[in-house]
């Protein structure tokens, strides 16, 4: 009968390493459910709301180019919307 003998840190590593895979998927999995939860919201906004909507999301998400990917449009739509939202606040 043959014993398996495995070094004790190499086995800490592979279960560390594990473990961080399977964080990783899981954090995969909520990121992707938000981005579908802010596209479907996205969708079901008037075009002022959009504008409200994609602002926001810049804000707190610091970048028009993530906020982009988010929603699956182009990075320049989101700059119209921003700039349209500014727009409405300066009573253009």
């Amino acid at each position: 009968m043959a014993t398996n003998k495995q070094d004790p840190t190499t086995a800490l590593l592979e279960a560390t390493m594990q473990g961080f895979r399977h964080v990783h998927q899981a954090i995969e999995q909520v990121q992707e459910e938000q981005r579908q939860q802010a596209r479907a919201t996205y969708k079901g906004l008037t075009s002022s709301g959009k504008a409200r909507y994609a602002a926001a999301l810049v804000d707190e998400m610091g970048s028009q180019a993530e906020v982009a990917r988010t929603l699956k449009l182009t990075p320049g739509r989101i700059n119209q919307l921003v700039k349209s939202h500014k727009n409405r606040q300066n009573g253009k």
